[in-house]
């Protein structure tokens, strides 16, 4: 599994990683880290980092369990409930070619997912997290910052390892994943493609001494909170493009997440022609989020829905509560339960459906492709 090989080192790769995470817990920086491994030690060499602040205030208490009841607003009330939001709704996959769409910054990401790719042969790439790391700059905001942690919830991540992953873990020994160490802090390191980790690794004395491994986001994020980890450091040798994520930010992001990533990961992927049926029945079983508003401090409170130029009417969904944040509305995420979802779609029969993730890649799912989602409320009838 040895993927790299080694280039020459030039003036500039003698200049340490200055990495700094400040988050309101814990303040200190991340000074010329030291690159390490279960079974050796090695000097990372690479530009300097730009420095990130990360704020967990910006993410704490997003999604409690409780909640004031919510209700979408009649068609026929007038005026309609000012949390009612109403947005142009995008076709889930155009009959003929689409004209060029204007490109979404961060946090927004693209309507549709990209195209799939693989910058080393065979080693597929977590395409809208190496896409979304493009456009973060020294300087990011926390909402830039957000919306890479959001476009890393799906897919995979490759993680580095010292020796043969293959050997490791067919002998069951745990991994001897390389991480970044700062006094007595470590920090997990994991990469959007296989082309960042030849990046990380092609100043080391032996390349071929490391291999690389994917898997899936969650596990990754799970083995951080897990572990001693101070946080996780996406692309570490990819300035000024690489993230900083403290460890506090990663559990209340798995806290809030299906743990399998269902619907995040159909509508995430290139799309195929019974993607929206396969949304339609993970709805059924997979838990999601509103976003509700209570407006003008009156105690109304409305459920957000789009709305098309011809007047379908369409519930918006989310897969995780930062998919709520990345719109920057203002909206509080709201569990919502598949029960929930069928029992406001057989009460509102001019619903026409759902768009999911409107800060893309989003996907609209017709009513006649919930079908297991309204079986439910005929079961909750019966």
């Amino acid at each position: 599994m040895a993927l790299f090989s080694r280039r020459k080192k030039s003036a500039d790769d003698a200049v340490a990683d200055q990495i700094e995470t400040q988050t309101e817990s814990e303040g200190s920086a991340v000074d010329a880290p030291e690159e390490t491994g279960a079974a050796s030690e090695a000097t990372e060499a690479a530009e300097a980092a730009p420095t990130i602040g990360i704020s967990v205030q910006a993410f704490r208490g997003v999604g409690a369990e409780a909640g004031p009841e919510v209700s979408l607003p009649s068609t026929d009330a007038s005026p309609a409930s000012p949390a009612a939001t109403t947005a142009p709704v995008a076709p889930a996959a155009p009959a003929a070619a689409p004209a060029p769409e204007p490109e979404r910054r961060l946090p927004l990401g693209p309507t549709l997912p990209p195209e799939q790719t693989e910058t080393v042969a065979g080693m597929k790439d977590n395409v809208l997290l190496r896409e979304s790391l493009k456009q973060v700059e020294q300087g990011a905001t926390n909402e830039q910052l957000l919306g890479v942690l959001r476009q890393a919830l799906q897919a995979h991540l490759y993680i580095r390892v010292n020796g043969d992953a293959r050997a490791q873990i067919s002998e069951g020994k745990p991994l001897a994943v390389a991480v970044v160490r700062d006094g007595d802090r470590q920090f997990m390191l994991a990469f959007s493609s296989a082309a960042a980790v030849r990046d990380s690794v092609q100043l080391e004395k032996d390349p071929a001494a490391t291999s690389a491994v994917a898997q899936p986001t969650t596990s990754v994020l799970q083995q951080v909170v897990a572990g001693e980890f101070a946080g996780l450091i996406v692309d570490n040798a990819s300035a000024p493009h690489r993230v900083v994520f403290p460890t506090e930010l990663l559990q209340k992001a798995l806290e809030q997440a299906d743990v399998d990533m269902t619907v995040k990961s159909l509508i995430a992927a290139p799309r195929e022609q019974d993607t929206a049926a396969k949304v339609g029945e993970a709805l059924a079983t997979k838990r999601m989020w509103v976003a509700v508003n209570e407006g003008d401090g009156s105690g109304q409170v409305g459920i957000a829905e789009a709305q098309t130029p011809e007047g379908k009417r369409f519930l918006q969904l989310f897969s995780h509560p930062l998919e709520v944040l990345a719109l920057g509305r203002g909206d509080r995420p709201l569990p919502f339960e598949p029960e929930q979802l069928a029992k406001l779609l057989s009460s509102h029969l001019d619903m026409a459906g759902v768009i999911i993730d409107p800060a893309g890649p989003s996907i609209v799912v017709e009513r006649d492709a919930l079908t297991s989602v309204l079986i439910l409320a005929v079961d909750l009838d019966a």
